[in-house]
């Protein structure tokens, strides 16, 4: 800009030192002006851009130092990522060694799993073949259990069956033994005795009540005991009559035997006409062979000679449960 005003300057002196001179000149010096402005103005120009060229420079020169400044961080960064990086490789190289050990390892490890496993399965199998074989025999023993519980089952019904019948027949005697001794009240207990043994009621006749000595025809003091006997008898029509003729040892064997026999028909008879169903009764002689008392006195010898009525109850269905 001062280069501009000076050359300007110059120019208008020597235009004032030189007033008179010629018209061309005047031209001249006027196209050396305008020249001159020209220069100047383009000069003015270059200097602007000149300004612009150093301020672009400078900030050129900002951004190379800010860039210088950035690649010297990232060298620095650099630097520390190839230190990583090192130590990355060394931590790599040991880790690579432990895995190859770890591999080898695992390898060797495996094996020995692998055969563990195998000898596992081997012998699950001869476990699942015995568990197999212990479900067959516990579904043998279940169906066997199963069996056995039905059959228990059947006992207990017949156990059950069995105590009411038991039951039942032990009420037959208990109104048996109730009937008679209702029916035979009144007879001498000397000659007439009832008593109950192993479940069996004996009414025990003595001779003086229902025969003289030597005969079998019974007599009136008899058939009347016997007539009420017979009407206990009907009212129980399940109780099973066993009649047995009893002697002493005076006479011979057969002779004692037949009238035993014979005295238990005639006792059988007179329960038939009164109305005991004769298929319900057994006459028996049983001789001398049965004394309640040694053949010792007299009076002994009376104990013997006598007539038992043996009742019973009807076991066959008893006994069909037992068998």
């Amino acid at each position: 800009m001062k280069i501009n005003n000076l050359v300007l300057f110059a120019a208008i002196a020597a235009m004032s030192a030189t007033s008179c001179v010629s018209t061309q000149k005047y031209n001249d010096m006027q196209t050396a002006r305008d020249h001159y402005k020209a220069e100047s103005e383009n000069l003015r120009v270059t200097s602007q851009e000149n300004e612009e060229l150093k301020n672009k420079l400078r900030m050129a020169e900002t951004q190379v130092q800010l860039a210088k400044n950035s690649l010297e961080q990232q060298k620095t960064e650099l630097g520390i990522l190839k230190n990583y990086n090192e130590e990355l490789s060394t931590r790599y190289e040991i880790a690579a060694k432990e895995n190859s050990k770890l591999l080898s390892q695992y390898s060797t490890d495996k094996t020995a799993y692998e055969e563990e496993v195998a000898k596992s399965l081997e012998e699950l199998r001869r476990r699942q073949r015995q568990l197999e074989g212990l479900e067959g025999a516990i579904g043998d023993q279940n169906a066997s259990l199963e069996n056995m519980r039905v059959d228990l089952m059947t006992r207990e019904q017949r156990v059950a069956e069995l105590e009411r019948l038991v039951a039942e027949k032990q009420a037959q005697m208990d109104n048996l033994r109730t009937s008679l001794n209702a029916a035979l009240r009144g007879f001498n207990a000397a000659d007439l005795s009832v008593e109950e043994r192993n479940g069996r009621i004996y009414v025990s006749m003595s001779q003086n009540l229902l025969f003289k000595a030597g005969s079998d025809k019974v007599e009136a003091n008899g058939t009347a005991a016997l007539a009420n006997l017979a009407k206990a008898l009907n009212d129980n029509p399940d109780i099973e009559v066993i009649v047995e003729g009893h002697t002493d040892n005076a006479g011979g064997v057969d002779y004692n035997w037949n009238l035993s026999v014979n005295r238990a028909t005639s006792v059988v008879k007179i329960l038939a006409i009164n109305g005991v169903a004769p298929h319900r009764m057994i006459a028996s002689g049983r001789g001398m062979h049965h004394p309640v008392v040694p053949n010792d006195s007299a009076a002994n010898k009376a104990k013997n000679r006598r007539t038992e009525i043996i009742l019973s109850p009807n076991l066959d269905k008893i006994l069909e449960l037992t068998k």
